[in-house]
């Protein structure tokens, strides 16, 4: 209740659903972590809203992790507008 997100935005940002269907997602929900060795140095959080994936990027500290976590949920329903 003290963060700008909450989990009703995380769900929102990983499967594109406000709520969880009654029946479950066609997919299981997965957590997937970006390695900059294998995917870049990639910093803010993506989502598949097909296979209901989350990715995380991996960051040095936490505070660093949160920012940027917080920071690519909020801005991820102007994406695509100019």
């Amino acid at each position: 209740g003290t963060r700008p997100v909450n989990l009703g935005q995380i769900l929102i940002f990983t499967s594109g659903a406000d709520k969880i269907p009654p029946l479950g997602f066609g997919h299981k929900p997965t957590i997937q972590f970006l390695h900059p060795e294998d995917h870049g140095n990639r910093i803010f959080p993506e989502a598949n809203t097909c296979d209901v994936t989350l990715r995380l990027p991996l960051h040095g500290t936490y505070l660093q992790f949160r920012e940027r976590m917080e920071s690519g949920i909020l801005q991820s329903p102007t994406f695509g507008f100019a």
